[in-house]
């Protein structure tokens, strides 16, 4: 998860950034002043045109009686009818060259680079090193940021500069796991914190990718389809997904997952790797001991094993601060190559409002970073975000981020919560259990939540209690209720997540509240009367180094990546699908109605609010469930993957 202790927003005339207060004193550490001659790079943000034209356009592109149903705009045409004029960009990036800087005109902003004494004279102030962790340091501004006139009058706002400590949603619950000739490799099983077990032993447990195919009911690897006069393989063929993180992985762990599944001797043909990786203003380094490097993998990992014959692309950022993470998106719009976007990481969506910034606005951010998400939309992407790991309390009281007492409150994460965004909720996923074999039936699923100890979720020094461990889920603050959301019964006017689910897992090692040493919730009616059914999924992380091996994981880290590579099969066969909650939230309505089996649904949950299971149509943990892969990729006659490790599901 991201954990941003302040925003940024810029304002007409000024982004301003408060001083840091004691809580970002204590997550980040200022260890001296930028050399003048460091290059820097940030973005512009230019106001868009057009905006009721362009949600009309979206509201067409996802309508099958309109004439402009599924028809995509390249970034050309998108800024043409809706970016800002060329007159704008010009006169701004003409103001910024003549001041030393290179800049690349994009389609709605400026992508700048310059030195780190060139940014403190055009902005005023300068630029600060902070220390984020033992390997990697991010620039923070000394104070405000003063827009120039030339750029004010054009509306320009910048996000970058402000003080954010990265952290990400994947948890390791196990591991580095054993492994043997005899056996598979052991997981996370038990319910009890660094206990051990292998899933094709037991009902639940450590999950490898052919174990989830077989469960939700991928295609058989013998499936195909015919797209126009081409059969291929039903395997997410010619699709691009990306993979968004601030950390590179190592295509040896990629290849380790698939050699302990043994693909390349039941397939005859190579394991599938990653088709590249695109540093964005350098990037981050793979680091072990940084949780983005572990997210990384995992992302990349679920999205390539899910989905083998698609294109998986990781597009590393330097970091996970606001000017970072859209610049990310903003090279993968303007590049429109990929298809589908996962992004494993989000914050809570309050700490950008008023009451938790001493009465400063920052939802800008959220807005500009929305009209991203309109702009991808609108040239047919799809956008999908782990939906948090906090259950219904994915935000803090606002005085954690001033350093002092707080405890965990309602509220959701964003992205997943920007309505042109797939929220992925989840589940801890159950199987058959048959003794001696790999079957990987699907037999049910759960959502309790699991009770957690007073922690510090992004290391400011305080320990806050009430958390709970489960899919992110709620009602946003921020956006009111989608018209997809009307098709099922969310029980709230504002925008709900998740819309989606798959595995999450459960019982996080380290924080949680142990009953008779188990993570099983207590003996509450509301949480399954002592149900402990929890599981992961297996991720290899710096296999055949130090410490590296083979570990269970958990969070909707895991369910967000891994749908990516389902949503790739779906657009295999018809195309890039744009807001996919379109597609998504009427086939839920289908079922309902007596349709097809789209979803698993009526899945038992607590968020440590409500019970999830809000009504026959809408779960707080699931959204509307978790996908019959085969029906919902409309390819119900298709054979489905059989047993893990056999020819239908190498």
């Amino acid at each position: 998860m991201l954990s941003k202790l302040t925003t940024a927003l810029c304002g007409a005339a000024m982004l301003f950034l408060p001083a840091m207060d004691s809580a970002q004193a204590a997550a980040l550490k200022i260890v001296g002043q930028a050399e003048a001659s460091k290059s820097v790079s940030f973005d512009v943000f230019l106001p868009l045109r057009n905006k009721d034209k362009l949600e009309a356009l979206l509201d067409a592109q996802q309508n099958p009686a309109s004439s402009q149903y599924h028809k995509w705009l390249t970034p050309a045409q998108f800024g043409a009818q809706f970016g800002p004029d060329a007159a704008t960009k010009t006169r701004a990036a003409t103001f910024l060259r003549a001041r030393g800087f290179n800049v690349t005109v994009q389609t709605r902003s400026l992508h700048v680079t310059g030195t780190a004494d060139a940014v403190a004279r055009i902005f005023g102030t300068h630029l600060m090193v902070a220390q984020t962790s033992p390997h990697s340091t991010h620039l923070v501004s000394q104070q405000a940021l003063n827009m120039p006139s030339e750029l004010a009058v054009a509306g320009a706002k910048v996000f970058s500069f402000s003080p954010h400590v990265a952290h990400t949603f994947s948890r390791i619950v196990g591991g580095p796991l054993a492994d043997s000739a005899k056996k598979s490799v052991h997981g996370y099983a038990s319910n009890k914190p660094g206990a051990s077990s292998d899933n094709r032993y037991s009902a639940t447990g450590t999950y490898w990718f052919d174990d989830l195919k077989q469960a939700y009911r991928y295609p058989s690897a013998a499936a195909t389809v015919n797209v126009g006069d081409l059969t291929l393989p039903l395997n997410g063929s010619h699709v691009v997904i990306a993979a968004l993180m601030s950390s590179d992985v190592l295509d040896s762990d990629i290849q380790a997952t698939f050699d302990h599944e043994k693909w390349s001797t039941i397939t005859g043909t190579p394991d599938p790797t990653l088709a590249a990786h695109v540093y964005i203003d350098g990037g981050a380094p793979f680091d072990p001991s940084n949780g983005a490097s572990l997210e990384a993998s995992l992302d990349v990992q679920q999205e390539l094993t899910g989905a083998p014959g698609a294109a998986v692309v990781l597009f590393d950022i330097p970091d996970l601060s606001d000017g970072n993470v859209l610049a990310g998106y903003l090279d993968i719009i303007e590049q429109n190559v990929v298809d589908v976007v996962s992004s494993s990481f989000g914050e809570c969506e309050l700490f950008y409002f008023p009451k938790y910034n001493g009465g400063q606005d920052y939802r800008g951010v959220l807005e500009a970073e929305h009209e991203l998400f309109m702009q991808g939309n609108s040239q047919g992407m799809t956008f999908l975000a782990s939906s948090g790991d906090s259950a219904g309390k994915e935000c803090l009281s606002p005085a954690y981020l001033a350093g002092g007492p707080a405890h965990f409150v309602v509220g959701v994460s964003t992205p997943a919560a920007d309505p042109n965004v797939t929220a992925v909720g989840g589940t801890n996923l159950v199987t058959d259990y048959v003794q001696g074999t790999l079957d990987s039936s699907y037999a049910g699923e759960n959502a309790w939540e699991d009770p957690e100890v007073p922690y510090d979720p992004y290391g400011v020094g305080v320990n806050a209690p009430g958390g709970v461990w489960g899919a992110g889920s709620g009602v946003s603050a921020m956006w009111p209720e989608p018209t997809y959301q009307t098709l099922v019964h969310t029980g709230s006017p504002l925008r709900s997540i998740p819309d989606i689910g798959m595995q999450v897992g459960g019982c996080p090692g380290g924080i949680s509240k142990l009953q008779h040493g188990e993570c099983e919730g207590g003996n509450n009616p509301l949480n399954g009367n002592g149900n402990s059914q929890r599981s992961a999924v297996v991720v290899a992380f710096g296999v055949g180094q130090s410490g590296g091996g083979f570990y269970g994981v958990i969070g909707t880290s895991v369910s967000s990546p891994e749908f990516a590579g389902v949503v790739a099969h779906l657009v295999e066969q018809q195309g890039r699908m744009g807001n996919l909650n379109n597609y998504i939230y009427k086939l839920a309505a289908k079922q309902a109605a007596g349709g097809k089996k789209y979803f698993h649904t009526n899945i038992p949950g607590y968020n440590g609010i409500v019970d999830t299971d809000v009504s026959n149509t809408y779960s707080l943990s699931t959204g509307v469930g978790t996908p019959v892969v085969l029906n919902f990729i409309g390819q119900s006659k298709a054979p489905a993957a059989g047993k893990p490790q056999s020819p239908s599901n190498p």
